[in-house]
């Protein structure tokens, strides 16, 4: 074993614990998603102001702070900035549960936000440096289905707890496990040595060379062009698809919650492993495979959503949400691993935040709130049924990106040979 590198058995612990943290993130931002009807009702909001709280409030400050965030984490803060990111995004999901209206929600939400901003970057930079090239994307498919399994319990759990003790208990539940494991995270994690060999030490790209260096990669901007456009629709499903089968299919939260979950996240991890397997396999032969399978999946997804909105079987809708989700996720793990590759080794953390800045100030500011926007046009004329008809519409998006991936094809293996260079 090399001497600089950590042990098999400790890598593997650090990679359970960024695991437990994408868990612990993905509930605190999602549970909301299958609340949001009784938050309604008790807050006396349209669907406009809770696009607003899942979009607008959280996105915002998300994208905005990821970028200097992650800067200060590639100068060898990450273990520090993770588990600080981790404990303030947990006291503020707790204080979601203490909102009074609009105003009050829509704070705490920002600071779900500013807590998480520092979450993702950090947790796949220290991936990609405990891990080689060659595991690289079973690794971080690994982290993709810890936040699926996050999905799934804040619907699972949300769900129910909403049911019978009310929507406010939903949000406190995610609280305290994540202060206590930011302690476990500072106290046992140690800070990686990069790839490169060198000890941590603070970046020699600038900001702005960084960017530049980035710009040059013709298949790094198409890959983040095409996730923005998708992400307008996907993001629109996952926020309000819970929502439509409650008024649709005449559910409650506790009803679809677990049902949901159960049919929609099992599949997920399934494909998010089975993706980073096959695409680790597949990029041996094709170090194309990771835009391949992102064609492939959004693309199959189209018809199945269309399936799920336009059956009026419950049944139909809930099978085709499965098929949906085992499909549609085993691009995820491979993208991050995409990203990782384009940034080269000094300025991981800084281009997943890029990455994710630019995909989620449109996409995730903007899912939520068009979506609620044309279902409150909608509703003069289709009634409880008009979130059907504008999750529909959503589909467009997601059909205009896959032009933009294979874009990304064609010069993807000159610009992963010039971050390798760098």
């Amino acid at each position: 074993m090399n001497p600089g590198r950590p042990s098999l058995a400790y890598t593997y612990y650090v990679l359970g614990i960024l695991s437990v943290i994408s868990i612990l993130n993905y509930y605190d931002r999602n549970v909301i998603s299958i609340i949001l009807q009784p938050v309604k009702k008790d807050l006396r909001l349209s669907d406009t102001q809770i696009g607003l709280l899942t979009g607008l409030a959280f996105a915002v400050v998300y994208s905005v702070l990821g970028v200097p965030i992650a800067r200060f984490a590639d100068r060898g803060h990450r273990v520090k900035v993770l588990s600080a990111a981790l404990a303030v995004w947990s006291v503020m999901t707790a204080a979601c549960g203490f909102a009074t209206g609009f105003a009050t929600m829509f704070a705490a939400r920002m600071g779900v936000g500013i807590g998480e901003a520092g979450g993702l970057p950090s947790t796949h930079a220290l991936a990609a440096d405990y891990f080689p090239p060659e595991r690289r994307s079973s690794a971080l498919s690994t982290i993709a289905v810890a936040a699926g399994i996050g999905g799934f319990l804040g619907l699972a759990v949300g769900g129910p707890v909403s049911d019978h003790f009310g929507w406010r208990a939903a949000f406190w539940v995610g609280g305290a496990p994540g202060l206590l494991s930011a302690l476990i995270a500072v106290a046992t994690v140690r800070e990686p040595t990069r790839r490169t060999g060198a000890a941590p030490a603070a970046p020699t790209v600038p900001l702005g060379a960084a960017l530049r260096m980035l710009a040059r990669r013709r298949s790094y901007i198409f890959v983040t062009l095409g996730l923005t456009v998708s992400s307008i629709g996907a993001y629109a499903h996952q926020t309000w698809m819970p929502t439509y089968f409650i008024r649709s299919f005449g559910l409650t939260p506790g009803q679809i919650g677990p049902l949901f979950s159960i049919l929609t996240s099992v599949p997920t991890i399934v494909g998010m492993l089975f993706g980073g397997v096959i695409v680790d396999r597949w990029t041996s032969k094709d170090r194309r495979a990771p835009v391949w399978i992102l064609i492939v999946t959004l693309g199959a997804g189209i018809p199945l959503s269309l399936i799920v909105l336009l059956t009026h079987d419950l049944t139909m809708a809930l099978g085709a949400s499965f098929l949906g989700a085992l499909i549609g996720s085993a691009w995820v793990g491979p993208n991050y691993a995409l990203v990782q590759g384009l940034a080269g080794p000094k300025t991981r953390a800084a281009a997943t935040a890029i990455y994710m800045m630019i995909v989620n100030i449109v996409g995730l500011s903007l899912r939520p709130v068009v979506a609620g926007f044309v279902s409150d046009r909608l509703a003069r004329i289709a009634g409880q049924e008009s979130l059907r008809w504008a999750l529909c519409a959503m589909l467009i998006p997601i059909a205009v990106s896959l032009p933009l991936f294979y874009a990304a094809a064609r010069t993807l293996q000159a610009d992963l040979d010039d971050a390798e260079r760098a």
